[in-house]
């Protein structure tokens, strides 16, 4: 009777009111924090539009295993393999859309290379996200359709439209600028439209659609390729299942699947040529662009680490994803597919037999949901896609996010279920009176759908804006996740900004931020950006600490020690009572070493590695200057990998033809550091000495030359030399007195 009452609706009625409800979850403080990668995706979507504008347009390529170190105009479309196309034409998009905002300020191209991504341009945030957002919500309403018309009933479209509009997991990834739920966009209409031709014998336009929806998907995320197989596997079912039903099965039947099958792939292959202009110019070095990267992440795990359960690895398991969509998962949905699970359990005892082939459709006598093939078949697009993306080492709880409206979809059948045998036993009670039985049923499916509207609605309500903080709360919410997975993807970042654009003197900070490309845009002054070097951890006024970074320990705990034992902890960032983001002051040396390349002479392994240091009395601590016959001190920071308490750094003074002027040596600062017998592997070690300057050297500017005295074996002369950073090897002599 439920279903009579929607059908009394307009027929638009409830499609338009989901994309209403999906765009009201998504839309407000759209530009509240960003993620790390968001920076990288408008860029990407910059060099896409600017080689579209223009055929001239010169751009570096990223990936290197494509020959060619630049290139020109719609070559500029392949920027990686992932391949993010969609993502970067609603990038693309977005630069418009900001382009117009601002009132056509210069000639689209000229304003398009002239962004700013890195970092990013605050501005450009809510113009990026924007297009995704319109376009997931016009999704959302979509499937709806799509599964009403799959299971030939309108309040099981409703019902997975209410869960997927306030799913606060799926709300979190479609209001960002990333390909992921972009490529759950299109996975998803392919395959519920293959179905729709395939299951419910609907005309080929739904074939055609499906393929055209692929196409766009394999654009999106190469995982996406999954459809492929899954796609086949469709194909034969439909074969046994035409058997099964007593139809005749010649070749003539199976070679009209092998058809229909070979034009859902061309059709999908079409539309990724046409839809991305790289393939125009440079086809197999786009090809082969996608097909590298995607080998890369089924083989590399996370170069960071997962924390996992408790531990940390490169690739956390078969059992991560099952325990991710556990605590991303909602309530509401475990209760759609527990009634599932228990409808299609006592189907198959009643029966004692294979389950038979049955549409899907309100049952006249017992008001229930028949159990059907095509629930079946898309429980098996869940396993078997959490399968096929278990093979990479690289697991991200993103990755998961194909399935969730097809999990969505299989709840809200479960959930339709579950009403349909509630009012089934009312009827029986009230069978002699009809009129009241029909009015208690229509209120009873009412109150249903306000339960999940309430329900979902109080999960999106109390994680917004940062609805990345979402986690199941029957598994104890965020603090339950805290202990078992890696938490954070930026949200926080904004506010850690927010607090030092308090001080008095902000502009003129400089702060060492893990996610710098999260902090960066909202934070007055400079940022920089660390991650295993440690010396741009020390570079600034400030240093924020990330959840996810303490969580794996990255880069190692000897860091977080270094602030710890030097300074107090100015301020903590807490998101549902969690630490996110933990602020200290820092050193702020003036010289570090930003990239920690062994074949550079940055790092010794099993020796030392320099990390930075600083000319503490000097007006100009970039460049020092001293005055022949002087002695100007420095202060050194390195890293512990081994090296000896007797191998001593030294400091000189070279001409351009590596001849010593001068030199000093320096000592370990051991009220900071300690017994130079209990240091740790890693830890930071602070040295202290002075460099004398020869009476008799000319005025002029010098090189420096940091280094140490070894007894390692493998060295004949005695000392290893780092290599300084350009620019900052120079020491500057004045005359004496001047």
């Amino acid at each position: 009777m439920m279903s009579h009452t929607l059908d009394r609706l307009t027929g638009w009625g409830v499609p338009v009111g989901v994309f209403l409800l999906a765009l009201t979850s998504r839309l407000p403080a759209l530009g509240k924090f960003l993620t790390p990668d968001e920076f990288l995706w408008v860029d990407r979507s910059r060099n896409f539009l600017a080689g579209l504008l223009n055929a001239a347009y010169v751009c570096k390529s990223p990936v290197n295993h494509t020959g060619f170190e630049q290139a020109v105009g719609l070559a500029c479309t392949l920027r990686t393999g992932h391949p993010g196309v969609t993502t970067m034409w609603t990038g693309s998009l977005g630069i418009v859309l900001r382009y117009l905002a601002e009132g056509v300020p210069a000639p689209l191209f000229d304003f398009v290379v002239s962004l700013q991504t890195n970092p990013l341009d605050r501005a450009l945030i809510v113009w990026e996200r924007l297009p995704t957002v319109v376009l997931v919500s016009v999704w959302v309403a979509a499937v709806c359709l799509l599964v009403g018309r799959l299971f030939d009933n309108r309040l099981v479209a409703l019902v997975v439209g209410l869960l997927l509009a306030l799913d606060p997991f799926h709300v979190a990834l479609s209001r960002v600028i990333h390909h992921d739920a972009l490529a759950t966009a299109w996975m998803t209409p392919s395959m519920l439209m293959a179905l729709i031709y395939w299951g419910r014998g609907q005309s080929r336009r739904w074939l055609v659609a499906s393929g055209v929806m692929a196409g766009l998907a394999f654009l999106s995320k190469s995982t996406s390729l999954f459809l492929n197989p899954f796609i086949v596997l469709v194909g034969l079912w439909s074969l046994v299942d035409r058997r099964r039903r007593g139809d005749r099965l010649d070749w003539r039947c199976v070679m009209a699947t092998v058809g229909d099958g070979l034009l859902w792939f061309g059709l999908a292959a079409a539309t990724f040529f046409v839809c991305w202009p790289a393939m125009w110019v440079i086809p197999l070095d786009t090809l082969g662009t996608v097909f590298t990267v995607g080998l890369k992440y089924a083989g590399g795990g996370h170069a960071k680490g997962n924390y996992f359960l408790g531990t940390i690895s490169r690739d956390p398991g078969p059992c991560f994803y099952p325990v991710i969509w556990l605590l991303r998962s909602s309530p509401v949905v475990w209760v759609g597919l527990a009634a599932v699970l228990y409808g299609g359990l006592s189907r198959w005892k009643a029966s004692r037999s294979p389950v038979r082939r049955m549409v899907l459709r309100p049952d006249p006598n017992t008001r229930r949901l028949s159990w059907s093939p095509i629930l079946g078949l898309m429980v098996l697009y869940i396993l078997l896609f959490v399968v096929f993306i278990s093979f990479g080492e690289k697991k991200q709880d993103r990755y998961l996010l194909p399935i969730w409206p097809v999990v969505s979809a299989v709840a809200a059948v479960g959930l339709v279920q579950l009403l349909n045998e509630r009012i089934s036993e009312s009827a029986n009670r009230r069978i002699k009176k009809p009129a009241r039985w029909e009015h208690s049923t229509a209120r009873l499916g009412a109150l249903v759908l306000a339960g999940i509207l309430i329900l979902q609605g109080a999960l999106i309500v109390t994680n917004y804006p940062y609805y990345f903080t979402y986690y199941n709360p029957l598994l104890g919410g965020i603090r339950g996740a805290e202990k078992m997975v890696t938490i954070g993807w930026g949200e926080g970042m904004n506010l850690a900004a927010d607090y030092l654009n308090q001080k008095p003197d902000a502009e003129g900070l400089r702060v060492s931020a893990w996610y710098q490309s999260t902090f960066a845009p909202f934070f007055d002054g400079e940022s920089i950006s660390y991650s295993k070097e440690k010396g741009k951890a020390l570079a600034g006024d400030y240093v924020v600490f990330y959840i996810n970074q303490l969580q794996r320990h990255f880069p190692d705990d000897e860091l977080l020690r270094y602030f710890q034992a030097r300074y107090r902890e100015e301020t903590t960032i807490h998101l549902k009572g969690i630490s996110y983001a933990v602020i200290y002051p820092g050193p702020r040396i003036h010289h570090y070493v930003e990239d920690r390349v062994d074949e550079n002479r940055r790092v010794y392994r099993g020796i030392a590695a320099l990390l930075g240091w600083d000319w503490p009395d000097a007006a100009d601590p970039d460049r020092p200057s001293v005055a022949a016959g002087g002695t100007v001190p420095f202060r050194l920071y390195w890293e512990n990998l081994g090296k000896m308490p007797e191998e001593r750094f030294f400091f000189r003074l070279v001409e351009p033809g590596g001849h010593i002027l001068a030199e000093g040596t320096s000592q370990p600062v051991l009220s900071e550091n300690g017994d130079p017998a209990a240091w740790r592997q890693g830890q930071i070690i602070t040295e202290e000495g002075t460099l004398p300057v020869p009476a008799a050297l000319s005025p002029g500017d010098y090189q420096l030359q940091i280094g140490f005295y070894t007894q390692a074996p493998a060295v004949t002369e005695g000392e290893l030399i780092f290599d300084l950073p350009p620019g900052e090897d120079e020491v500057r002599v004045t005359s004496r007195g001047s």
